[in-house]
């Protein structure tokens, strides 16, 4: 997918990389894949399975990818300065990516036709550091952006509770809220949710999930709301860290 793929910039990788920090990576892939083997309503053979093509040879990989997020378990991963867990369902699967010309702490895709996409921001702040405040700050830096870029966000929906890390009961909060993207390349809805956490004083700590829900909307909306209840709370620093990190991105 040309958002994500670490190769020459063309104005395409621009384009869709604009929404990434938004949504993460809200551009589907627009190359073709080898055609499914498999009688419509069975799962992938298991040696079809591959971190490219989590779909296998389904008839529907789509929807085999997403069900494989609802029913696989939690792993985790690092993030490249080693100082962060971040969940993943299926861990192994996802493929670390850079965004160009929109540095991120880290950023996973879910399959080569991007089935799902996380990214996790960790980002210094002049203003105050609550999970509110960072959220704001995030929508407000990034919605122009997705807008000039012809994202199109439905109605949000903001949700508040904790998170738990070492007996410490701390803030989480989400907004929530479906979108879609269409260029000359794809035309493709997802599923989206932005979480902002408490971090260190001064800095903002915000991962963001996208979900593919163009064919099969309410499975990723429960893929998205499996990372809300299960998944978002599970990010952390790593433990032993006694001093905030420096916010560096790449």
């Amino acid at each position: 997918m040309p958002c994500s793929r670490p190769t020459a910039r063309s104005s395409t990788d621009r384009g869709a990389a604009a929404a990434v920090p938004l949504l993460a990576c809200l551009a589907a892939a627009a190359c073709s894949s080898t055609p499914p083997s498999r009688p419509p309503g069975l799962p992938p053979t298991p040696a079809s399975v591959t971190r490219e093509n989590p779909g296998g040879d389904a008839a529907d990989p789509e929807r085999a990818a997403l069900e494989r997020l609802l029913a696989q378990p939690w792993g985790s991963r690092r993030d490249r300065f080693n100082t962060l867990d971040v969940p993943l369902v299926d861990g192994k699967s996802w493929r670390r990516v850079r965004i160009w010309s929109h540095p991120t702490r880290a950023t996973f895709r879910y399959g080569d036709e991007h089935y799902a996409a996380l990214s996790v921001l960790y980002t210094s702040t002049s203003g105050p550091s609550d999970p509110d405040s960072c959220l704001d700050e995030f929508w407000a830096k990034h919605a122009p952006l997705a807008d000039g870029y012809g994202v199109r966000l439905g109605e949000a929906q903001i949700i508040r509770t904790t998170q738990e890390i070492d007996g410490e009961v701390r803030p989480l909060v989400f907004k929530v809220l479906d979108g879609s993207i269409a260029s000359v390349f794809a035309s493709d809805d997802y599923a989206g949710a932005v979480a902002a956490y408490e971090s260190w004083p001064g800095t903002c700590l915000v991962s963001v999930l996208a979900v593919k829900a163009t064919e099969h909307p309410e499975l990723a909306r429960r893929v998205r709301d499996r990372w809300i209840d299960e998944g978002a709370p599970k990010l952390r620093w790593i433990s032993g860290l006694s001093d905030a990190p420096k916010t560096e991105a790449r």
